[in-house]
């Protein structure tokens, strides 16, 4: 059986302090005694209402379509037609392949994101013949 993993603690600097987003965020920190140590991780590079739009997107347009599997192949195809990929040559037979770059957090900030996002999102909608973010569709 699975491990469950329980959400992170997340906190927002004010004043000079870390204060708890949410009440789970403050309870769980209650439930710690004084002298608690934490790891802190900026999370703020990256806009995650935007990339849940992203993947939202594709989802919609491979409901809406026959031309993808799934959102991930859409994702990957995507990506190489933004030029989000690097060239590798197979060593055994000389062969070369695409593989996509990642847009993980760690990978792009939010204004790298939303450069890839804009290009990604023209591409589609050329691609599919229609804005696959107008409220039309």
């Amino acid at each position: 059986m699975a491990r469950r993993v329980k959400p992170t603690i997340q906190v927002e600097k004010r004043g000079g302090q870390l204060l708890p987003i949410t009440e789970y965020d403050a309870l769980a920190m209650e439930g710690h005694s004084d002298g608690q140590l934490y790891d802190i991780v900026p999370v703020a590079e990256r806009s995650n209402p935007h990339h849940k739009l992203y993947w939202a997107t594709l989802g919609n347009v491979v409901k809406a379509t026959n031309g993808w599997a799934t959102s991930a192949h859409l994702h990957d195809d995507l990506k190489i037609l933004c030029g989000h990929y690097r060239s590798v040559v197979n060593r055994a037979n000389g062969g070369v392949y695409y593989v996509a770059d990642s847009i993980a957090y760690a990978k792009m900030n939010q204004d790298q994101f939303k450069e890839y996002f804009d290009q990604a999102m023209a591409k589609l909608a050329e691609t599919i013949g229609y804005d696959p973010l107008s409220p039309n569709v």
